[in-house]
């Protein structure tokens, strides 16, 4: 991926975190409150989305273990299957 393409997501992050703020301050603030607004509300913003992250990889991996669990029961089951359907093989080719 070009520096480009990933500098793109980061401006549209910026501006989304920027439009409200700067639609919320009035004329006559100061610009440094602006900025330390802007910032503060790009540090929450950033916070929440490693927290989503975070919890998303949990969840993903929470799914995989139980889905690597399940295909081991359904395989041991399987397993039993197989061994009793060649145990009566067995046993109807001895009687024969």
């Amino acid at each position: 991926m070009s520096r480009r393409r990933l500098r793109l997501p980061a401006a549209i992050v910026l501006l989304a975190v920027a439009a409200p703020v700067l639609a919320a301050q009035p004329d006559s603030a100061p610009a440094r409150s602006t900025v330390a607004t802007m910032r503060s509300s790009a540090r929450h913003f950033g916070e929440a989305v490693k927290q989503g992250s975070t919890q998303f990889g949990r969840r993903l991996a929470h799914g995989a273990r139980q889905a690597g669990h399940q295909f081991d029961a359904d395989m041991h089951q399987l397993g039993h299957s197989f061994h009793r359907w060649w145990d009566g093989v067995r046993s109807r080719v001895a009687q024969a």
